[in-house]
């Protein structure tokens, strides 16, 4: 099994699953808020709104927001054709819009859900109002800082390449 041994798990229906490490704590889901394609687009929004709707603290990891998400996702499944949306729950791959809509239909996703902390009703982050990104505030969004010493500007090693952070209040 070697190293990917360590990437899968064997669970559900006897298959191997891929494993999320570092998030076994949590549940996230990967998506895009681009609507370039209508039905991607659609699935992502379908997905994230069950998840408000159990009013459980998802990480959500917007692929089109920053691109390490997306390098993330495609070092999990060692493929870079995977669809939008992807849920992990404690780690463990669950599956993408169908699958949680078929957990959704026979009880086993409220199951699943059954531990994590939920938000209040209508919570809204006063940080990022929920885009869970955050303009820099080091570079101010320009990816650029001045270096006094060497007197020249360096790439801003605090944000992505949209000038975002992961936002302080809700993604810590």
């Amino acid at each position: 099994m070697g190293a990917d041994h360590n990437r899968y798990s064997y669970i559900f229906s006897g298959k191997w699953v891929p494993l999320l490490p570092g998030t076994e704590d949590r549940i996230v889901v990967y998506f895009t808020s681009l609507r370039g394609v209508r039905r991607t687009f659609d699935d992502c929004y379908t997905v994230r709104r069950t998840f408000r709707q159990f009013r459980v603290w998802v990480d959500e990891r917007d692929i089109s927001m920053d691109t390490a998400y997306k390098k993330e996702l495609h070092s999990v499944f060692g493929e870079k054709g995977v669809t939008l949306p992807q849920v992990f729950i404690r780690g463990r791959h669950v599956g993408g819009a169908d699958d949680i809509h078929q957990l959704l239909e026979t009880g086993e996703l409220t199951k699943l859900l059954d531990g994590f902390p939920r938000r209040e009703p209508g919570y809204v982050c006063q940080g990022c109002g929920d885009a869970r990104f955050v303009t820099c505030g080091f570079c101010n969004g320009s990816r650029k800082i001045f270096d006094d010493e060497e007197e020249f500007s360096k790439r801003c090693l605090a944000c992505n390449e949209n000038g975002l952070m992961r936002c302080p209040e809700c993604c810590s």
